[in-house]
């Protein structure tokens, strides 16, 4: 079974063990990701592979760290193939990568939203 893009078992014990902590690791995540990405997609199409580890791998941290866990899965599918020197299959996996950010961006501005009101 696929890993869904945010666990939402993960996230909350992490919201619970981060307290006021939480809101400013969210901002960090939403300003965050969408640079890496763009710079993932770069790496990819210049085939640079030792740049396509390093940022996947970058990704799949802050990810984890969020409670994003099928988002950082498919950030290791893309850091496996930087880290074996390969990009083939790259751009199939780093479109999924968008799309699973977008969910996961989604749902913690919502929950920034709630958090702001709190």
């Amino acid at each position: 079974m696929e890993q869904q893009a945010m666990d939402m078992r993960a996230y909350k014990e992490m919201k619970g063990v981060m307290g006021n902590v939480l809101k400013e690791l969210i901002e960090t995540f939403i300003e965050y990701m969408p640079g890496q990405l763009d710079d993932l997609n770069s790496a990819i199409e210049k085939h640079d592979t030792e740049l396509v580890f390093g940022i996947a791998h970058r990704i799949k941290s802050s990810s984890n760290s969020i409670g994003a866990l099928g988002l950082a899965e498919t950030a290791e599918t893309i850091e496996l193939l930087g880290r074996a020197g390969k990009t083939e299959g790259a751009l199939e996996h780093f479109s999924e990568l968008g799309e699973q950010l977008t969910e996961v961006t989604t749902f913690l501005e919502q929950e920034l939203k709630s958090l702001n009101t709190a």
